[in-house]
């Protein structure tokens, strides 16, 4: 019995090589054929892009644009103080707009100086460690 359990492993073993081999062998076959297609495709050298799309909707927007600037002109031709209000609530946007992104980025100074605290710890840390790892008298 063990004499017939010693040639299974021994033809499992065989047929596990022959299988590694031949599976090296098939990676290294699609390796080339994938390879070889590479090699023969041709690339255009002169080739162009078609940018009637983006010079489209770059057309519309810039009318966009100028119908809101002409509407805008229009709208307080003469009415110059209701203009100067629109600017003004405008830029309380932007004002409100840029405050909130300070605040955000106190808020991340914050985090930043945390993490730097913490870095500066474990370094301390490892630095710790290290000068006693190599006390000989602690082994």
């Amino acid at each position: 019995m063990p004499d017939l359990i010693n040639k299974l492993t021994t033809y499992g073993s065989l047929v596990g090589v022959v299988c590694a081999i031949g599976g090296g062998f098939y990676a290294w076959g699609e390796f080339n054929t994938r390879l070889d297609a590479m090699e023969k495709k041709k690339f255009i050298v002169n080739q162009t892009v078609d940018l009637s799309s983006v010079n489209k909707e770059i057309k519309d927007l810039n009318e966009k644009i100028n119908d809101r600037v002409n509407a805008l002109g229009a709208a307080h031709d003469e009415d110059y103080i209701s203009l100067l209000d629109t600017q003004a609530a405008d830029h309380n946007e932007v004002v409100d707009l840029i405050r909130s992104v300070e605040s955000v980025l106190e808020a991340l100074k914050g985090d930043i100086a945390i993490n730097g605290a913490a870095i500066d710890f474990n370094s301390a840390k490892i630095n710790e460690l290290k000068a006693e790892s190599n006390n000989p008298l602690l082994n």
